[in-house]
This record gives structure tokens, C-alpha cells and sequence, in this order.
């Protein structure tokens, strides 16, 4: 039962129905004519033929044409080309063998015939000891000798010793010894120049200036030269070379290590210089 207190509900009127508009039928579209085309020369190969595309009708899916896959022709031309030459393999060098030298002919050898006049053939006569000739003799090589005059300059001083040296050189405080170094020079001069033409430098000019201006290197110079000069003339007049160079270096210099080296080396220049000055006082 309804309340009488509540008064009703409205009602909401309804929409009428629309009208559905009348569906229009759209006329087809007319298909265009095609003239009439000659057909084309064959080819090699066809060219595709695309039919004509019509447009679709309403609603309808349009229809999208498939490719046309083209045929060849029943006698496809071959392609003409024209010849390749043969191809010829390389031929290698041929090489001739190298000739031989021809070798000469022996020459001939003859073989004297037997003469009666030929000593050892069989009935020849017998040549006498006395006849037969020498063979001759070659002259013996000379060794190259030095010129000396039979006469010498002056007569030189023979008795040098070691002893005397020493001694006279501490009494006379080095001069004996200065004067004993510069007579061995000057008689090694008159003694050897005509022979190597060389000329030794005076001790005294060595001593007081040279030396001390080289720092001593002079004097080394000196006593390197002068003992190979005695050395050389020792040689030259047919002793035994007793001094040298390395003498000088050995005893003089390195020998001062054991002391007595450079006593024994004054030993054997003044003892070299007495021999050659001796050998001067006879043959000059």
C-alpha cells in the first residue's frame, strides 16, 4: 500500500524512436573502354600484364591485384661472343751448356840422339879432369855494412864506471854526473852520425831548460832516444845489442820500484858506451 504522505514519483517520459534514414544504393562505376592493342613481338622475356584495377563498391574490400610472375619464352636467345684465343703455356729458356776450353796439345818432347861427341854415351871418348868446364859461381848477397874511416876523429874515453859515478856525483854535488851524461851524448854524436845522420841533444840544454819546461817529459824523451842509439850502433858494428829502449823503461823506470833498478840500468849504458867507444879508437 502506498503512503500518503510521500507523494509519487514522476515518471520521465521516453524519447521517440529516430527515423533510420532510407540506405542509398550507390550505382556502379562504369568501366572504361580499352582500344583494341596489337600484340607485341616476342621477347625473350614477357612483360607482366597488370588487368585494370576497378574501384570497389561501397562496403565492399578492395581487391589488390597480384603480381604477374613473367614467363620466358619458349626459345630464349643465346648470347653470341666472340672467340678466345687459346692460351699457350710459357716455354722456358733453353740454356746451351758451357763449352770447355780446348786444351792445347801437348808439345812434343825430343830426346837428343846419341853422339858420338856427348860424354857418357857409349862410345864416345872420355873427356879429361882437367877440361871439364866449372860451373860457374854466383857472387854471395853482402849485408850492408857501415862506412867507417880508418883513422878517428880523436880518441874517446874507455874507462866509464858506475862507481866513479856515484861517488864523484855526491862530492861534486851532480856536477860530475851532468858532465858525464853530456861526454856520452857528444861521443855517441861523432861516433854514429855518419851512420843514421841523427844528432842527440845536449844533456846541459836538456837539464837546465827542456826538462823543466816539459815538466820532466823532456828527460824521458831523451834517455828513450839514447838508449836505442847505442843499441842500434852496437848492432851496426857487429856486438850484441846490451842496451835498448825498453832497457831504459824497465830498469830506469819501473826498476826504481826495488831500488836498484835504475843502478843497474846507468851499469849497462856506461859499460855499452866503453865497448863502442874502444871499437871507435881502432876502426874510427
Amino acid at each position: 500500500m502506498t503512503n500518503p504522505n510521500v507523494p509519487p514519483t514522476p515518471q520521465v517520459p521516453q524519447m521517440p524512436p529516430m527515423p533510420q534514414a532510407p540506405r542509398v544504393q550507390s550505382a556502379p562505376m562504369p568501366q572504361p573502354v580499352q582500344p583494341p592493342t596489337q600484340a607485341p613481338a616476342q621477347a625473350p622475356f614477357a612483360a607482366p600484364v597488370q588487368a585494370p584495377v576497378s574501384a570497389p563498391a561501397y562496403g565492399q574490400q578492395p581487391s589488390v591485384p597480384q603480381p604477374s610472375i613473367p614467363q620466358p619464352s619458349a626459345a630464349p636467345r643465346t648470347p653470341q661472343y666472340a672467340p678466345q684465343p687459346a692460351y699457350q703455356a710459357p716455354q722456358a729458356p733453353q740454356y746451351a751448356a758451357p763449352q770447355q776450353p780446348a786444351q792445347p796439345a801437348p808439345a812434343p818432347s825430343f830426346t837428343p840422339a846419341a853422339s858420338a861427341g856427348t860424354p857418357g854415351t857409349p862410345g864416345a871418348p872420355a873427356i879429361p879432369t882437367g877440361m871439364v868446364p866449372a860451373a860457374p859461381s854466383m857472387p854471395a848477397p853482402q849485408q850492408p855494412t857501415a862506412v867507417y874511416s880508418s883513422r878517428p876523429a880523436r880518441q874517446l874515453r874507455t874507462k866509464r864506471g858506475l862507481l866513479k859515478y856515484i861517488l864523484l856525483g855526491i862530492i861534486t854535488l851532480g856536477i860530475y854526473d851532468l858532465w858525464q851524461l853530456s861526454e856520452i851524448g857528444e861521443s855517441l854524436n861523432l861516433m854514429a852520425s855518419r851512420r843514421d845522420g841523427k844528432k842527440t841533444m845536449h844533456y846541459c840544454l836538456l837539464f837546465f831548460i827542456v826538462g823543466p819546461i816539459t815538466l820532466g817529459i823532456g828527460t824521458l824523451v831523451w834517455f828513450h832516444r839514447i838508449s836505442a842509439r847505442v843499441g842500434e850502433e852496437q848492432q851496426a858494428r857487429g856486438m850484441a845489442p846490451t842496451v835498448s829502449a825498453a832497457t831504459f823503461w824497465l830498469w830506469g823506470i819501473l826498476g826504481a820500484f826495488i831500488i836498484v833498478g835504475p843502478f843497474i840500468y846507468y851499469y849497462k849504458l856506461l859499460h855499452a858506451m866503453n865497448d863502442l867507444s874502444a871499437d871507435y879508437n881502432v876502426r874510427g
